[in-house]
């Protein structure tokens, strides 16, 4: 195998699949990319057995062949390389040499034969979102995914297709965010849920102007772009009934700036407790106080302007981080909060933005 790569090119395909590789792995392969032709490209794959990616860039072959190499050692080389093209050639007992400028490399490999399969068949039908929108969808959920490794079914997001219809679901039992957004095409019934790390390599990679094409089957989450393709094994297990957990009806309504609710949860904090963040929400006619407390620290309180219209004025504690989280998720001004007392979940929501609502339970005064 010879060819010759742009070095720009190759490090952006390297760092599109390269953090998917495990540092410490059972298996010394699994360290490694895979690097193969394919025509007038080079593909690159790596996969730790449950996420895998691959990516194709362009390159002028010589020679056919396929190899594999360290993932982060062939990073740190060619992010360092000093001119706009290198020679990778391997060698005889799976040497692999690297040629740019006046620098050469000889690095260890490993045959290409051990190296497990990442992308499967075509499935049978593929959904197609721009790569805004979902990266949008993600960003709006994938802060409430539990970190609690025995609640393994909550440690990823819930992809759900219908008809027209898309909803992506997070939850760790404290908080529920759901996004929601139209289809341009019809979908059937089906469902997965896709573990954190997919997730979060999906956010990195995905860019703002070009289409993706999602898919799930039986076991697998499957995402497609131009040169670029993805999978992952979805997490067995029931997901909550995330519908039943969303309140249809709250009586009470706070209509308030977000961006000033923010800056004034952020200034009160500093003076809440650390294990918990508690900040308590006093809602008033026109205005809502935020007020924290800490024995050993002291107290602090806000007054902000909002619109409160409903049930009777009453106070109710949050998680600031929680309601930072929610509110980082919107973008646009003002945001709705609704509730019913002190003691049931309040629901948070875009006044301008539909399709997305964070549900968060109280916590005790």
């Amino acid at each position: 195998m010879e060819v010759v790569l742009d070095r720009d090119g190759f490090l952006r395909g390297l760092q599109m699949v390269q953090n998917i590789v495990e540092p410490r792995q059972t298996l010394p392969i699994l360290a490694n990319v895979l690097l193969e032709t394919e025509g007038e490209s080079v593909r690159i794959t790596a996969t730790d057995l449950e996420v895998g990616a691959r990516v194709s860039v362009p390159a002028r072959v010589a020679t056919k062949g396929a190899i594999t190499v360290s993932a982060r050692k062939l990073g740190e080389i060619v992010k360092e390389l000093p001119a706009p093209s290198l020679v990778l050639r391997v060698q005889e007992n799976a040497f692999v040499s690297i040629r740019c400028g006046g620098v050469a490399y000889r690095l260890v490999g490993l045959a290409p034969d051990d190296f497990p399969p990442v992308v499967p068949a075509s499935p049978p039908r593929w959904i197609v979102f721009e790569a805004k929108t979902l990266k949008e969808m993600l960003a709006q959920t994938s802060f409430a995914i539990s970190h609690d490794e025995t609640r393994y079914a909550l440690n990823g997001i819930l992809f759900a297709f219908q008809g027209t219809e898309a909803r992506l679901v997070a939850t760790d039992g404290h908080r529920l965010a759901l996004s929601t957004r139209s289809l341009r095409q019809g979908a059937e019934a089906v469902t997965g849920i896709v573990p954190r790390k997919a997730v979060l390599e999906v956010v990195r990679v995905l860019g703002a102007s070009e289409e993706v094409e999602v898919a799930i089957t039986e076991n697998q989450f499957l995402l497609q772009m131009p040169n670029f393709v993805m999978t992952a094994r979805l997490i067995e297990g029931q997901f909550p009934n995330y519908e039943a957990v969303v309140p249809r009806a709250q009586p009470a309504k706070l209509l308030i700036s977000r961006a000033a609710l923010m800056a004034a949860l952020r200034r009160v904090s500093v003076m809440a407790e650390e294990r918990n963040k508690l900040v308590k929400l006093g809602l008033g006619p026109s205005s809502l106080k935020l007020s924290a407390s800490s024995q050993e620290l002291g107290e602090a309180e806000e007054e902000v302007e909002g619109q409160y219209a409903g049930a009777e004025p009453f106070m109710i504690g949050f998680n600031a981080r929680y309601l930072l989280d929610a509110l980082g998720a919107l973008e646009k001004d003002p945001v709705v909060v609704e509730l019913k007392d002190a003691l049931s979940p309040g629901v948070l929501k875009g006044a301008e933005e539909e399709g997305y609502c964070c549900v968060i339970m109280p916590m005790r005064i």
